[in-house]
């Protein structure tokens, strides 16, 4: 398909493959920024998470500081994050996409650096045995930044793309804190030597993928989301050393193993099919009473996946299926739910639900409705169809439609008839089954 994404445009044109500093290619680790500059301007997108909340960020700059003091006791390293401990085993705080490997290779012997929003669990009712702030090691990476000297070969290459799209970053400091951060997760993993490093969003991680591989460590990537024959960030036009790339993708099913993309960075033999322990979880076991009641009263359930990314303009066209068709309840499920939705709440089947997540929406849903969240392929697991509004044509761009059980409703389109009818067998499950058998028989190669 040649709906391209900016970064295959950007390499298509640029020769990014040219700006090296000690044998180090620059454009692996700027990539992800370059393109969040330009998404974010494009689409008006604001991707800040983390509280800016100096209180609360003091307090949790100490948590799990007794770590620091046996680093060289764990022979794992986790990079985590505290909103995906959304799963319970003994009362306590069960991380989704690590915590199952970590009791299969040995808590005792493995790390949690933990990112979070807010703040993290109490100790006590967390899973993992040992966990410790990421802020630690974010100082240590900016100390580390000041002592950097830029010193690029062919840098004008990247400053040239960065003219070019009329980008607002600053390069130099950019480039400072990527090395820094390479810098000093060298020295840590020199000092730590651990076997292995798993993350998630490896993409987030460039420094430290590369860090590890540099101090002959292996790296697992938890597979977060879609991926897909156009994702900006698993898809490459230039294949770059494997020195920038996690070693192995721990993924839902076989769907990118089986249909291997052809500028994916990871071969067909470096994907571990696994599955999604959380979803799993929600479709085996959650139950709701008002959910429940809501499947009774209407006809069509629809669950609206909101991204931030042209809200206003699919909210608008939500709430006029919503006006001619009073049976179908529209279920608004917010990214960010510090934003005031009161506007298009004001039709009694378009409706709000924030003590439920997304997933347990999407188990009582009929239908989800996105314009390209990974819920596409999520709500599949529910036996949930999706139905993509292709804004600016960014259904297509992301996902190849016919591949799932989907429906593509272009701008100012209403829901027909042949939107809703459900694809019948043939299309292969994105989620494989048997999340904790799949991990225990997979044999780890350090």
């Amino acid at each position: 398909m040649e709906n391209k994404n900016e970064l295959h445009i950007i390499e298509e044109k640029y020769d990014v493959k040219s700006p090296k500093t000690d044998n180090i290619n620059i454009w692996p680790l700027l990539r992800h920024s370059i393109f969040y500059e330009i998404f974010c301007r494009k689409v008006n997108f604001n991707s800040t998470l983390r509280t800016r909340d100096k209180i609360q960020l003091f307090k949790t700059f100490f948590y799990g500081w007794k770590n620091l003091f046996r680093l060289k006791k764990y022979d794992y390293i986790f990079f985590n994050n505290a909103d995906k401990r959304t799963h319970e085993i003994d009362q306590k705080k069960y991380d989704i996409f690590f915590d199952a490997w970590a009791d299969k290779i040995g808590q005792e012997k493995s790390l949690f650096i933990e990112w979070a929003i807010q703040k993290h669990f109490n100790p006590k009712n967390t899973y993992s045995q040992n966990v410790i702030t990421d802020l630690i090691f974010k100082l240590g990476s900016v100390i580390c930044s000041f002592f950097i000297r830029v010193d690029v070969d062919n840098l004008d290459v990247i400053y040239k793309i960065v003219n070019d799209y009329n980008l607002k970053l600053n390069l130099n400091k950019k480039i400072k804190s990527k090395l820094g951060e390479l810098k000093f997760y060298r020295f840590l993993f020199r000092l730590i030597k651990p076997k292995s490093v798993f993350l998630i969003s490896s993409f987030t991680k460039e420094s430290i993928v590369v860090a590890a591989h540099l101090e002959g460590v292996k790296v697992f990537e938890a597979q977060h989301g879609y991926i897909g024959y156009n994702h900006q960030f698993y898809n490459s036009y230039h294949q770059f050393d494997p020195l920038y790339y996690p070693d192995y993708l721990l993924s839902f099913g076989n769907n990118e193993k089986s249909r291997l993309p052809k500028n994916f960075i990871f071969k067909s033999e470096q994907i571990i099919p696994v599955g999604s322990l959380y979803l799993e979880n929600i479709n085996n076991n959650y139950e709701s009473s008002q959910l429940k009641s809501l499947r009774d009263k209407y006809s069509n359930i629809f669950c609206v996946t909101l991204q931030t990314v042209k809200d206003t303009e699919l909210l608008e066209w939500v709430c006029s299926q919503a006006k001619y068709n009073k049976k179908w309840l529209f279920i608004l499920m917010p990214r960010d739910n510090r934003i005031d939705y009161s506007k298009h709440l004001k039709l009694d089947n378009c409706i709000l639900l924030p003590e439920h997540n997304i997933y347990q929406v999407l188990k009582y849903s009929d239908y989800n409705i996105t314009i390209y969240s990974t819920t596409a392929v999520e709500a599949s697991l529910f036996k949930v169809k999706t139905l993509f509004y292709n804004l600016d044509n960014l259904s297509t761009k992301y996902f190849d439609v016919n591949t799932l059980n989907a429906s593509l409703i272009e701008e100012d389109q209403d829901i027909q008839d042949e939107h809703l009818n459900t694809i019948e067998s043939g299309i292969e499950p994105y989620f494989i089954s048997g999340y904790h058998k799949n991990v225990e028989k997979t044999i780890l190669a350090f």
